[in-house]
């Protein structure tokens, strides 16, 4: 679902990796207060279940503080944090597991000196690495020991983030590959058919979950089971917020239409509903972002 809807102008946003278009909302401002990498590439032996490593630091002046936003799909991500952030209910160094975030933006404030590295798992992956239920995890941020209960022993997190230093976030990711490949993760036949229904779903004409059902053949009740299974979303939440994500990613690449063309064009059939799904998922009104990035 990444990036679909056709541009004429220039993108707002020039120095930002391509998939943070849609997902990180106001991308420069971002990249103002803290530097993103990728870190490590995922072994051929993960990619069907890691989408990416990832790492964010920062060094902010004493005093300043900045509260990124994203609008991420709902996975899940496995993090290492140290340093100065806050986020709702957890705050401080460790390892975090954050479910899949459906019914708003994702939220975290960075002040001081620290960073993150992250695991982004594919959706449904997470199961080839833990019997735990995604839907456990939706709209949560736990420690990561309450899926891998060995997790911070096995990697000395105590030591790793905790410490006086900044961790060697290129060994760290070293070492937390090595642990998830430890795991033997196995692409099963459930995973599998649920991997080609999601390649059916990154068509942008597929809008609804009967669309999705007539294509994959499936009946829309086995599609549930099988994405509350997966994913702990349904199907309905998931094909919204992905519409969302590429509505923010064409106005960060510079939208000229009409808002009401931009929402007609990936679905919504009238504005007001499209203005109150991008609302509720960004806290901005279409209008409202623009004047943001533009900013």
């Amino acid at each position: 679902m990444d990036d679909v809807v056709d541009r004429k102008n220039p993108p707002l946003v020039t120095r930002a990796p391509d998939h943070f278009y849609g997902r990180v909302l106001r991308p420069g401002e971002l990249l103002d207060h803290a530097r993103y990498s990728t870190v490590r590439v995922v072994p051929e032996t993960l990619r069907p279940f890691v989408k990416r490593f990832w790492a964010v630091d920062w060094d902010l002046e004493p005093g300043e503080k900045y509260q990124t936003a994203t609008v991420s799909e709902p996975t899940i991500n496995l993090t290492f944090e140290y340093g100065d952030i806050r986020r709702a209910s957890t705050t401080g160094p460790g390892a975090w597991i954050t479910g899949p975030i459906t019914l708003h933006r994702f939220d975290v404030g960075i002040y001081g000196r620290g960073g993150v590295f992250g695991v982004n798992f594919h959706l449904g992956a997470t199961l080839a690495f833990s019997d735990q239920a995604p839907s456990d995890l939706r709209e949560k941020t736990a420690s990561g020991s309450t899926w891998f209960p060995q997790i911070e022993d096995d990697l000395d997190l105590a030591e790793v983030l905790v410490g006086p230093s900044p961790p060697d976030v290129s060994h760290l990711a070293e070492a937390v590959e090595a642990w998830l490949l430890s795991r033997r993760p196995q692409v099963t036949d459930s995973y599998a058919r649920f991997r080609r229904v999601l390649e059916v779903l990154e068509d942008p004409a597929v809008i609804s979950l009967g669309e999705l059902s007539s294509r994959v053949e499936m009946s829309e009740r086995s599609l549930q089971r099988m994405f509350d299974r997966y994913c702990g979303v349904g199907v309905k939440k998931l094909l919204t917020r992905a519409r969302v994500i590429d509505a923010v990613s064409a106005l960060d690449r510079g939208w000229d239409g009409t808002f009401a063309e931009l929402g007609a064009g990936l679905g919504w059939f009238d504005q007001s509903h499209f203005n109150s799904d991008f609302l509720r998922i960004t806290g901005y009104r279409p209008g409202e972002y623009v004047q943001q990035i533009r900013r």
